[in-house]
């Protein structure tokens, strides 16, 4: 232990219980758990197509690769498809990622170190978000953790056995089958093993073949997928880097980089700062730290750059905070820096208030941020108020994405058929793709549309009727709408060509 390190019994809480990571850990979780179940408000347009998703696991989907719909398969096949077994996993994925930067955080520095960095991960602004909602996010960090603590597990131990390498390669591959940011990690890799000699020492033996091929081997059926699909997932995720429109935004970097500040923390971030410059200004010296520094601003600069060309959410560098977390948590406990605790109370302080807010979404329209969880709300009653005017339909279309996968999800013993009118004579998500309007069965069908106008209908039907429309309130003064029209006699517009 650094003698400049607190010992563990100056800086946790006395008695052995609370000084210990895995009761707080726990701890965390578990009232996390609860509060899912407690929670207010509706599955979100994603959470509730990545439940539609896990009712036909597969090795790949329109939007993102497969993990997501296995994690919810497997909480839903065990407790229901009720919203709260949808979202089960997130605080148990997120929990498994604290797991890892502990003892990653325990093995390269010490107890105290690690207690802190894994408390601070699951205090973490972003990850008390993503604890409440399902989403890629969270098995992603659990790989990108656990590749994390694989890779330093073998730069401490030359004699690392071939478990390790093949753990490290499982680890990478189940990342990619989480989300194609795990390719980060393949990148941060790569800028290690060149920039420094000790990192490259550690690896440069044959057992990292072994990490690769068992890599390409949980990875390969999700690209035998996509090229069986015309490759939907990797155009899906090109036509999200928006590189078509207007590009270099600094406006749009300044938005991002303000986002992080929310995601890691104001005081977390400008910390990151300060150790990147320390670390930079002696080299791989400090190779372990220098590694960490590798994996951390390896994610955050190729988001950064992205959202300078175009645009990115704040969540796309996720990725970088394992090891973001890691290191700064080392470099404030090092100089007994009361900023590690002041950090530590305040995001407890936040996540807190988020936890009671998520249970009663009116402390969000209090607070004046209603307009946060508008995402979370009214579509389990404008799914209800649809399904009740369904009879008597062929097929109830909509050419709003959100809106079919909330009505699959809460609607899903309606009888009545539901399918993608596409407005545009394109494939642009997953319910164009496989849930399409088809003429020959879909004779006479509802319309349910996101415009006020019959617009998306008045140049292909010959049969149209208003039906008035379904609204339910989102917030305080808000409201979701929806146009309902019966429709019927399709004609189609001249060379448009439908498939099943």
């Amino acid at each position: 232990m650094s003698a400049t390190t607190p010992a563990p019994e100056n800086f946790l809480p006395h008695g052995a219980i609370w000084r210990s990571f895995w009761f707080w850990a726990g701890a965390v979780i578990l009232i996390r758990i609860v509060a899912i179940a407690l929670a207010d408000g509706d599955l979100g347009p994603d959470e509730a197509q990545y439940w539609n998703w896990a009712q036909a696991p597969d090795f790949g989907y329109f939007s993102k690769p497969p993990m997501i719909a296995w994690v919810i398969a497997a909480t839903t096949g065990v407790f229901g498809n009720s919203e709260w077994a949808v979202r089960l996993a997130a605080p148990l994925l997120h929990g498994g990622s604290a797991a890892f930067i502990y003892l990653t955080a325990a093995r390269l520095f010490d107890r105290p170190t690690a207690f802190v960095a894994g408390l601070t991960w699951l205090t973490l602004p972003g990850v008390s978000v993503s604890s409440f909602l399902i989403t890629t996010d969270a098995p992603l960090l659990l790989f990108w953790s656990g590749a994390l603590f694989f890779v330093f597990r073998i730069t401490a131990n030359r004699d690392a056995s071939l478990v390790d390498f093949a753990a490290l390669g499982a680890f990478i591959g189940l990342g990619l089958l989480s989300k194609y940011a795990m390719l980060y990690f393949v990148a941060a890799f790569g800028v290690a093993m060149a920039a420094s000699p000790s990192f490259r020492n550690a690896f440069l033996r044959p057992a990292l073949a072994l990490s690769a091929v068992i890599a390409v081997t949980l990875f390969a059926p999700n690209i035998v997928w996509n090229a069986a699909n015309d490759f939907q997932t990797v155009a899906h995720t090109a036509a999200n880097a928006n590189w078509a429109a207007s590009l270099f935004k600094p406006g749009s970097l300044a938005l991002f980089l303000g986002g992080q500040m929310v995601v890691f923390g104001p005081v977390l971030f400008g910390a990151l700062f300060v150790v990147a410059y320390s670390i930079l200004r002696n080299g791989p010296e400090q190779s372990d730290r220098f590694a960490l520094l590798i994996f951390t601003l390896t994610p955050l600069v190729i988001v950064a750059a992205q959202s300078f060309i175009s645009r990115a959410h704040a969540n796309w560098a996720a990725a970088a905070y394992p090891a973001g977390v890691i290191l700064v948590s080392a470099f404030l406990m090092e100089r007994r820096s009361i900023l590690a605790k002041a950090s530590l109370a305040l995001h407890t302080i936040i996540a807190v208030i988020f936890l009671f807010a998520m249970t009663n979404f009116s402390i969000f329209d209090r607070l004046g941020a209603g307009g946060a969880v508008a995402e979370l709300r009214g579509w389990k009653s404008l799914s209800a108020q649809v399904a009740s005017q369904a009879r008597g339909f062929d097929a109830v279309l909509f050419d709003d994405r959100s809106m079919i996968a909330e009505m699959l999800y809460y609607q899903r013993d309606l009888k009545t058929e539901v399918a993608a009118l596409d407005p545009n004579n394109g494939i642009h998500h997953h319910y164009e793709a496989f849930f399409p309007f088809r003429p020959e069965d879909h004779k006479r069908s509802l319309f349910v549309s996101i415009l006020p106008t019959d617009d998306h209908v008045s140049y292909r039907f010959g049969d149209i009727r208003p039906m008035g429309s379904v609204i339910a309130p989102i917030g305080a003064e808000d409201e979701r709408k929806f146009t309902l029209f019966a429709i019927g006699d399709y004609y189609g517009p001249p060379g448009v060509q439908y498939t099943d």
